[in-house]
């Protein structure tokens, strides 16, 4: 059974033919993204292919997709690409992310390499690339002589390879990985699972059956990714999940993006669980009994899982946003559990990959466990920390939009806490301003979108929070006046 729909792009590619132009645009953080055909076609897919193929020549290789229009053609000019370098290669199918650094961390594969844009909408799509860890080479740095390479264009012509990938499916194992060791016996009804056309419900499905899970789908006529983009966090997308909630009488919502490695939960009466929350649930949970109790998170929103490390003595270590960087820090530090404020969650039992599987039944573990509905549960989560939903902006110019706030909100007792270095903007742009009243507001621009992300915080009076970031936000639209068309209104998550 799967309850994905998908359409298929077939253009023919003419391997070994040299990259006219590239976008180097489309080279992030930790992956390449950008739009198809006009960024990212199925020749800079073959030449991705050849060049890593010379690299990892003697690795095995494997490439999973999701379900956008263009995935499958781009995967397979990748995989021609990597067989004509003579590499080993593996057709991993459609299938979550997590299935495919699930692959390079059980050592099937050497190097895994997903097609997928994520939660960004079509005509988008790119590559994640997975490496196993504690080599000398990080990702950014492949990714920068990968860029330079195709520049390059250092591909020459060569024969194509008379072989064909081999499939190999990884769902199963994984399922069983996930399950084996769980003591899971859910008693709270339904569950309202909701997969936005992605690829969660090649996992789900079967996973929801091995564990015996009630479960129920949203699933529309509509063929191919939601307009908006698979963003489970997308207002309009939140809403219907929540009404689907409610109609369902649900005991939990949980919804993935379109590769299914963010995960949100929705809370018997359809309320979206801010997941500063469900991080510091988890926090909670893994380092109730950890060995090493360890856990690694985002700068974005802090106070709710710091205060959970606190309650067992335990050791927090703040990572810049990313998963190239919270999965390298989960490695070196041997952390129990890493969570970042988009909804991605990461698990030392999984080899510090994150996973939106593992994340769903795991607070189905916690919910469980605690005898108490997940509105109940937050209830405790909600009088020591208040957060706001996030805010995306464009803006005009970050550095004059700084030094304002700089100006505002630096006087009397408020400190910067954090001074961060990244050259998005070409300017020094992630912070995270401290104010005497409690308040905590952070700035960072999106890794994945041409934005920037503002959070608000506080461990002090909620109402001193609202009156406070309304300022600020005040201060903040005067520096994006040619993006914004309305103004925001802020409300407690």
């Amino acid at each position: 059974m799967t309850l994905i729909k998908v359409a298929a792009l077939r253009p023919k590619v003419n391997h070994g033919h040299a990259l006219e132009q590239l976008d180097t645009a489309i080279f992030r953080v930790g992956d390449i993204r950008g739009r198809v055909p006009d960024q990212i076609d199925v020749e800079v897919a073959f030449a991705v292919g050849r060049i890593l193929g010379r690299w990892y020549s003697e690795a095995k290789i494997g490439v999973g997709r999701d379900t956008r229009v263009s995935s499958s053609a781009l995967a397979e000019a990748l995989m021609a690409g990597f067989m004509t370098s003579g590499c080993e290669t593996f057709d991993l199918g459609f299938c979550p992310t997590e299935i495919v650094a699930f692959g390079v961390g059980i050592e099937r594969i050497d190097l895994g390499v997903m097609v997928t844009a994520s939660h960004n909408p079509e005509p988008d799509n790119g590559f994640k690339v997975f490496k196993a860890q504690g080599g000398q080479e990080s990702i950014a740095h492949l990714l920068d002589r990968l860029r330079d390479a195709l520049l390059e264009n250092v591909m020459g012509q060569g024969a194509l390879s008379p072989k064909s990938p081999i499939a190999l499916s990884l769902i199963d194992e994984f399922v069983e990985r996930i399950a084996r060791p769980l003591d899971l016996d859910w008693t709270k009804g339904t569950l309202a699972l909701n997969g936005l056309n992605g690829t969660a419900s090649l996992v789900a499905i079967p996973l929801a059956a091995r564990l015996n899970l009630d479960v129920r789908w949203m699933t529309g006529e509509d063929v191919g990714l939601p307009m908006a983009g698979p963003d489970p966090l997308k207002p309009m997308l939140a809403a219907q999940m929540s009404a689907f909630v409610r109609t369902s009488r649900a005991g939990v919502g949980v919804a993935w993006d379109g590769d299914a490695d963010r995960c949100v939960f929705f809370d018997e009466a359809g309320a979206l669980m801010p997941n500063a929350y469900v991080m510091a649930m988890m926090a909670d949970h893994f380092l109730k009994d950890a060995e090493n109790p360890c856990v690694v998170y985002d700068p974005k929103l802090v106070l709710s899982i710091q205060k959970s490390v606190s309650r067992h003595g335990g050791h927090g270590v703040r990572v810049a946003t990313g998963s190239a960087h919270m999965r390298a820090a989960m490695h070196q530090t041997g952390a129990v559990y890493g969570g970042e404020s988009s909804a991605h969650h990461y698990f030392g039992s999984l080899g510090g990959i994150d996973s939106g599987m593992l994340a769903w039944i795991t607070m189905l573990q916690i919910i469980e466990s605690s005898d108490q509905t997940l509105s109940q549960l937050a209830k405790s989560y909600r009088h020591e920390v208040a957060v706001l939903p996030e805010l995306s902006l464009q803006v005009d110019h970050p550095e004059a939009m700084i030094h304002d706030l700089d100006q505002a909100l630096l006087k009397g007792e408020g400190c910067l806490e954090v001074k961060g270095k990244k050259e998005t903007f070409g300017v020094e742009t992630h912070r995270a301003y401290r104010l005497a009243s409690g308040v905590r507001f952070s700035l960072n621009p999106s890794t994945t979108e041409a934005v920037m992300r503002f959070n608000f915080e506080s461990d002090g009076d909620p109402q001193h929070l609202l009156e406070q970031s309304d300022d600020i936000l005040q201060l903040l639209l005067r520096h994006t006046g040619s993006y914004q068309n309305s103004t925001p209104v802020l409300a407690l998550a």
